[in-house]
């Protein structure tokens, strides 16, 4: 069994001593009507701080109890100890049970040839191509229109404008040379649409409807009239894909661009196939065994998998009680999934011990800071969440499990099947610059 009760009991000498110290460091601030302070007799001390005496003494004999054992025994416990004790009293010997669980004793099966299939990605010319139409837009620039003075879909338009409702101007509805890409749906619906055929140096009004699901309530469903003058067009202009992209992106022709393209391409969708193998040796690792698993790491489990299922519901529509009520019932479903992942875990921590695998501070820290550059304007957030010694530790065993899985996929036989990137579905790894005009700035 990896549950382990362990009985306590401290001598009375010790309890004494404990009661001894609190009451002598409490006697030395306590302020009682009628005494100086730090000169109060110790019945009066007694009488007054009693209850907080034995809460804080008890608490005291307890945790140096607990690290003693930990410490004397080497015992890594892998739940929070269940503590049962009664209220120390002077003059008497204090008794107390602590109930926890550790890792089982793993008997590690052979792990240096296990099988494994891993996909390798090839980007397709189609795939390459469509991906550099999507290179060569992010590349996009907006020029002057001098042969033409009237606004067309797919015009960029610098306009002044005032929003107005019931012939009150509302908050964030104003602007001044606000630039909007004619056909983008980046204003609210039926705004972009009426300024199409309007010359430049004209000044207009337009009426339209804020959404009755709008993020401003003050706003939602009402009608408004937008003033808006027209004061320039502008043409988009995508670069060639040919020598002009080769040039923005530093590259000597088009086929070193489309060389890279497709490295890039197959290195994202390789990067998950990585991933994937991971997961896969994972649960096979975890199936292989079949020991008790701790029960409160299986609960902790479970209970993120619930919680990773509601949240999945919850982005898919479903009503935020609802979704919770249907992930608590999936418990005994998921029992087993949580019980081999759990497995898992603490096999490649065996792993991790027998292969002296680990991972430096230095290493969290240069991983923290990766993911914060990626994480933009909430770096600064997730910088501070991960200065918690529990976040951290949590970080820093994911990051000795993936080394572990990293190194046994080095020795695993693995085939590779050879699979195509899927046409038009993958990631674009650019920044395009979004301005939402009116309908974000008055929802803010």
């Amino acid at each position: 069994s990896v549950r382990r009760r362990v009985q306590f009991e401290v001598p009375s000498s010790k309890v004494d001593s404990a009661f001894s110290k609190f009451y002598n460091q409490i006697g030395q601030r306590a302020r009682l009507p009628g005494f100086r302070q730090g000169k109060v007799p110790l019945g009066h001390l007694r009488k007054r701080y009693q209850s907080q005496a034995i809460s804080e003494v008890g608490q005291q004999l307890v945790e140096e109890g607990w690290k003693t054992l930990l410490d004397d025994h080497e015992i890594v416990p892998v739940s929070r100890p269940e503590v049962d004790a009664g209220a120390p009293r002077e003059g008497h010997a204090f008794s107390f049970t602590v109930t926890f669980e550790i890792a089982p004793d793993i008997e590690l099966q052979a792990y240096e040839s296990l099988s494994i299939e891993r996909e390798v990605y090839v980007a397709s010319p189609d795939v390459v191509e469509h991906e550099l139409e999507h290179v060569a837009e992010h590349f996009t620039r907006f020029e002057p229109i001098e042969d033409r003075t009237d606004a067309r879909d797919g015009d960029q338009v610098v306009i002044d404008y005032r929003g107005e409702i019931d012939e009150i101007p509302f908050p964030g509805g104003t602007a001044q040379d606000a630039e909007l890409h004619l056909g983008s749906g980046q204003f609210i619906p039926g705004f972009e649409g009426q300024i199409v055929g309007h010359e430049v140096g004209e000044s207009f009004a337009i009426q339209v409807s804020f959404p009755e699901q709008y993020g401003a309530p003050n706003l939602a469903g009402k009608e408004a009239t937008f003033h808006i003058t027209l004061k320039a067009l502008r043409q988009q202009v995508v670069p060639e894909i040919g020598q002009p992209l080769a040039d923005l992106l530093g590259e000597p022709d088009l086929d070193a661009v489309r060389a890279r393209t497709k490295a890039e391409i197959e290195a994202r969708f390789n990067r998950r196939s990585d991933e994937e193998a991971r997961t896969a040796l994972r649960a096979q690792i975890g199936a292989a065994y079949d020991f008790d698993a701790p029960p409160s790491l299986v609960d902790d489990e479970v209970l993120q998998r619930q919680n990773q299922l509601a949240r999945e519901m919850i982005d898919a529509g479903m009503p935020a009680e609802e979704a919770k009520a249907q992930a608590l019932d999936q418990g005994d479903a998921l029992r087993d999934e949580a019980i081999t992942e759990v497995r898992a875990a603490l096999v490649l921590d065996a792993i991790a011990e027998k292969e002296s695998i680990e991972v430096a501070p230095r290493e969290v820290d240069s991983y923290i800071e990766f993911i914060v550059r990626q994480t933009g304007q909430y770096g600064a957030r997730l910088r501070e969440a991960y200065r918690d010694p529990n976040r951290r530790a949590g970080l820093r065993r994911r990051m000795r499990e993936t080394k572990v899985l990293d190194f046994l996929l080095t020795k695993a036989n693995v085939t590779s099947v050879e699979k195509a990137v899927p046409a038009h579905k993958h990631d674009h790894d650019h920044d395009h610059d979004h301005d939402h005009g009116p309908t974000e700035e008055a929802a803010e």
